[in-house]
């Protein structure tokens, strides 16, 4: 068998680790239950194990790919050099693409892309930070809201402004996603959400009963909509849902206890004090952590700062 490339060997190390159609939410409660067993806690931002979706595997290999043929270009290495020789120089391109002014959202993405092929942490730091003052979508009317209509998509606006779903989130939804607990709360199950990660939200109280409407026209495993609208600012309905969420939490001690026992204790390394402020002159910002939590877990967030920042600003 002839030697294989470095592209060739970036796809059969990626394949490997494919874990397509598995919960990496799943795997990633498994990797902290091996830690809480050996007396050990998990270190924030330790990777589990794998790849979980066909999106990530394709930019993952995208990345990776562009790294080998710049270890091609500017090292000069051959094409069918071993993939662990060209790794004492991931930290050097991940520098070169920061002075070439990538955004840090990218820079992010391909340390992470390199370390999963490496199956360990890349050591490099950043210097530029991003800011929310840097994200305008959705906090504006963008050329495509102006062929969209609210009225004439009423479902549709109710279902996301309900949920607070991600566009492929609200595009996988069936009648069997929602279920009630025993007063008769409603919750929506999001099933392999962004990340492979399952959760439970709440639906807020004033779409229910549109929702309950729309699902009542279709069959249990039928989907709500089988394509949703370019025109729908989905996101811009997802920021709206966590401000009205957090406005509930905040004002129905009965609702946030009900929206709380859907989701593990907030467990903050370090943090002591019950309130996050964000000392920002132009939105400043103070709320109670557990009323931020409860937003953050039912948009599919890890951390607070980034329901602050992105949503509730």
């Amino acid at each position: 068998m002839g030697r294989k490339t470095l592209n060739n060997q970036i796809q059969h190390t990626l394949t490997q680790k494919a874990r397509i159609g598995e919960s990496r939410h799943k795997a990633k409660e498994e990797l902290k239950q091996s830690y809480a067993e050996k007396g050990e806690k998990m270190a924030f931002g330790v990777a589990v194990d794998g790849i979980h979706s066909i999106k990530t595997y394709d930019v993952y290999k995208e990345h990776c790919e562009r790294f080998a043929s710049w270890c091609i270009q500017e090292k000069g290495v051959n094409k069918y050099t071993k993939l662990e020789d060209i790794k004492q120089y991931a930290t050097e391109y991940l520098k070169d693409r920061e002075a070439q002014g990538k955004s840090l959202y990218t820079l992010k993405a391909e340390r992470a892309a390199l370390g999963k092929l490496y199956g360990e942490q890349i050591e490099c730091k950043f210097e530029n930070k991003r800011s929310y003052k840097d994200v305008t979508r959705s906090r504006g009317e963008a050329k495509r809201d102006a062929h969209f209509s609210e009225e004439k998509n009423a479902s549709l606006v109710a279902l996301c402004k309900g949920t607070g779903g991600r566009r492929e989130d609200i595009g996988k939804l069936t009648p069997s996603s929602f279920f009630v607990d025993k007063n008769n709360n409603m919750f929506v199950r999001f099933e392999q959400s962004k990340g492979g990660r399952d959760r439970v939200s709440p639906v807020l109280p004033k779409y229910q009963e549109a929702i309950k409407e729309l699902i009542s026209t279709k069959a249990p495993a039928e989907l709500l909509f089988d394509k949703i609208h370019n025109g729908c600012d989905v996101h811009g309905y997802r920021r709206e849902y966590a401000q009205e969420l957090y406005k509930t939490v905040c004002d129905n001690k009965e609702l946030k206890a009900v929206y709380a026992s859907q989701y593990a204790p907030r467990s903050e390394k370090n943090i002591k004090g019950e309130y996050y402020i964000a000392h920002d002159k132009e939105r400043p910002f103070k709320g109670l952590r557990d009323n931020i939590y409860i937003v953050s877990e039912a948009l599919g967030h890890n951390r607070l700062d980034v329901s602050v920042n992105h949503y509730l600003k």
